[in-house]
């Protein structure tokens, strides 16, 4: 069960709800970095995102 999510939710979205339960320990993990560290992190993962849907990654 996950804390503020309907019962219902897996039966709607069964994939986001497995992906939560199966990435939960390494999401934590992520949380003791500061906050600015994390939007490093969350910055470089976006630009990369970018990048490799334009083509500009390689």
């Amino acid at each position: 069960m996950i804390p503020g999510v309907p019962r219902d939710a897996g039966k709607k979205y069964p994939a986001i709800v497995r992906l939560r339960e199966n990435a939960w320990g390494e999401f934590v993990l992520f949380l003791r970095f500061d906050i600015g560290t994390r939007r490093v992190v969350c910055t470089a993962n976006a630009i990369e995102s970018v990048n490799a849907h334009t083509g500009q990654g390689r």
